[in-house]
């Protein structure tokens, strides 16, 4: 077990490499740079071509990329052309806020959909299977983007129930631990604040899930239905067993593996793919972070937020391996031969 993490660990270099140079290329390639974009419109060509040479534009690009690759071995990303700060601390300051969304998210999704893909499982080939079924593709094929318009204009704009951008109103004060303000309000035991909190991650955090409980449930079902074909069911229901005991005991944990892997990937797909929510709800976090970078061409802060997703989906892999080794006990007994 160990052995396949260190591999899979050492697997993150060439990854990396290759992304962020898949990067430095399409960024090069599209017009403009970031002195273009950035310098007022009656910025002669002198000083266009000062802060060019100031940011390092002005070198070749391989050049460029090397000297990225020498500072990034320390996680120095160097400075946001933007906003003149360290991009690291950047992304260590914008990332609660996606990983709060993505984890709140992920729960409603999981919550809904388990149970879903259960009793379609349990009700195979009925008229409620059937609606579920029809449900879970009406997630997966929704444009994320037209449900958060769609809801912003319906639940925010005509029947005033829930704000629809940011995190907190201006002027409310939260102590800053974690920066997860759920967490954070629970630290310091304001409960006054929960329900706040909670109102303005709600639009967002079903934005994202809606899709996910598609996926889950459809997942969710097939394993329960591939495990109810198995001898060991068969003879469980020959005991006389009780239905619920047979579901809780011995359908679930041997359902869990696909269960817990597609859970493990839509988090960080989630997390990732949170760009074009944080977009439509002013979501001050890593992909509304990274939207403002990629308009600017701010290269080392685009560069910088790609390599924290990439890395973040493969330690998200590497937890899923864990987990199985966990959950599955066929997986603990091959180890131990």
């Amino acid at each position: 077990m160990a052995r396949a993490i260190a591999l899979r660990l050492l697997g993150v270099i060439p990854v990396l490499f290759l992304v962020t140079l898949v990067l430095f290329v399409l960024l090069r390639l599209a017009p403009g740079d970031a002195a273009d974009l950035l310098m007022p419109d009656d910025a002669s060509e002198e000083e266009v071509s000062r802060i060019r040479e100031r940011w390092g534009l002005d070198r070749p690009v391989l050049e460029q990329y090397w000297r990225f690759l020498l500072a990034s071995v320390q996680l120095d990303f160097g400075r946001s052309y933007r906003y003149g700060e360290d991009v690291f601390e950047l992304i260590v300051n914008r990332f609660p806020a996606t990983l709060e969304l993505a984890l709140i998210a992920l729960v409603v999704a999981a919550v809904i959909a388990i149970p879903l893909g259960i009793v379609a499982a349990l009700k195979k080939g009925t008229a409620l299977d059937g609606a579920i079924s029809v449900f879970a593709i009406a997630g997966v094929s929704t444009p994320t983007f037209w449900l958060g318009i769609i809801l912003v204009l319906f639940i925010s704009a005509e029947m005033n129930l829930l704000p629809s951008a940011g995190r907190l109103p201006y002027g409310v004060a939260l102590p800053h631990v974690t920066g997860v303000h759920l967490l954070d309000a629970l630290l310091a035991w304001r409960l006054d604040l929960l329900g706040l909190i909670a109102s303005y991650i709600i639009l967002p955090a079903m934005t994202l899930a809606f899709g996910m409980i598609g996926v889950i449930a459809r997942i969710t079902r097939g394993a329960i239905i591939d495990v109810a074909q198995e001898e060991f069911i068969t003879t469980a229901v020959s005991k006389g067993l009780a239905r619920g005991e047979i579901i809780c005991h011995h359908l679930m944990p041997n359902a869990a593996v696909p269960i817990v892997t597609i859970i493990g990937l839509e988090l960080g797909v989630l997390i990732s793919g949170s760009i074009i929510v944080e977009v439509v709800f002013s979501w001050p976090g890593l992909g509304t972070l990274l939207y403002q970078a990629i308009s600017v061409r701010d290269i080392p802060l685009v560069t910088g937020i790609v390599v924290a997703y990439t890395s973040l989906f493969i330690f998200i892999n590497v937890a899923i391996d864990i987990i199985y080794f966990m959950v599955d006990p066929r997986i603990r007994a091959s180890q131990a031969v």
